[in-house]
């Protein structure tokens, strides 16, 4: 591709596009793109290297990459790198099996939108599976481990979508007020984020001892982030009797309860410190966010 052409293409056709162009990299002189540009020398958008007879780089930022929809950032470009160095490929090796990879997601993603049913009891199986290996005295790199490869299987088994067709709701999650306010609350936000899903709380009245979660999102996601969910604070409900049944009587009843329920949330928040995301752009958090808005105006206030 000529670099005039990339130029054209990525900051436009108007007066002051080689200026943004030069922005962009400081590092080139005005006169070196001069002399570029009437040589006609080219560029290869995948590399951002300038080649023959010059051997140089041009910096591609992310919004210069998304706006012109053809061109790998400099940061993507190094991501797709580092997995093609880790799994021993070629860049475009691994460029070509996501790709696929993708193409397969959707293939599958249509099938089960045409069948119109989602698999509750297979996720539900799985979930309750990982989580079997979990106990009240687990560390949290045991939960960690535990949620990786939960999502990974959901994931290779296509009972995850990486993005979202057509919004869907799960059923209400029933948590304890109590627990919801320690805990309960940020386990579902949390869950929610990593699986690209949205959680919207369905307040109650206050004499009301319980609080309703449900998510939007991808139909299976949904599912996957109830099951999760309801796993996650039913273990973590078994973790606070158990660290509060250990603690003797130091301390009043409301003090020791109160410690208990500190130290359930210190423990829910290191296991939620996972890293593990798999979707969610700010168009398909915009699209989850009006959903509930239109749903559920009355507890989004």
């Amino acid at each position: 591709m000529l670099l005039t052409d990339y130029i054209d293409s990525v900051y436009g056709t108007t007066r002051g596009n080689r200026a943004r162009f030069l922005k962009d990299n400081p590092d080139i002189l005005p006169q070196e793109l001069s002399r570029w540009l009437k040589a006609g020398l080219k560029i290869r958008p995948e590399t951002g290297e300038i080649y023959k007879p010059v051997s140089r780089r041009v910096r591609i930022p992310s919004a210069v990459a998304a706006g012109a929809g053809v061109f790998l950032s400099d940061d993507l470009r190094e991501r797709v790198a580092s997995l093609a160095t880790a799994q021993n490929v070629t860049t475009d090796a691994m460029l070509n099996a996501l790709v696929e990879r993708e193409e397969l997601c959707r293939k599958l993603s249509l099938q089960a939108g045409s069948d119109a049913a989602v698999p509750e009891q297979q996720i539900a199986g799985i979930v309750s599976r990982y989580f079997s290996a979990l106990s009240e005295r687990s560390e949290t790199v045991a939960w960690h481990r535990v949620l990786e490869g939960l999502v990974r299987e959901l994931t290779e088994s296509g009972l995850l979508s990486f993005h979202t067709g057509n919004v869907a709701e799960s059923r209400r999650l029933n948590i304890p007020r109590t627990a919801y306010y320690w805990y309960g609350g940020f386990v579902a936000k949390r869950v929610a984020m990593m699986l690209g899903c949205y959680d919207i709380y369905l307040w109650n009245e206050m004499r009301r001892p319980d609080s309703d979660v449900v998510f939007v999102g991808d139909a299976r996601n949904v599912v996957a982030c109830y099951f999760i969910c309801q796993q996650m604070c039913r273990l973590l409900k078994a973790v606070r009797l158990n660290w509060r049944k250990q603690q003797g009587t130091w301390g009043s009843r409301a003090e020791l309860d109160e410690a208990a329920h500190r130290y359930t949330q210190r423990l829910a928040e290191g296991i939620m410190d996972n890293g593990i995301f798999i979707g969610g752009d700010e168009q398909n958090s915009y699209r989850l966010y009006d959903y509930a808005e239109k749903h559920y105006a009355w507890a989004m206030r």
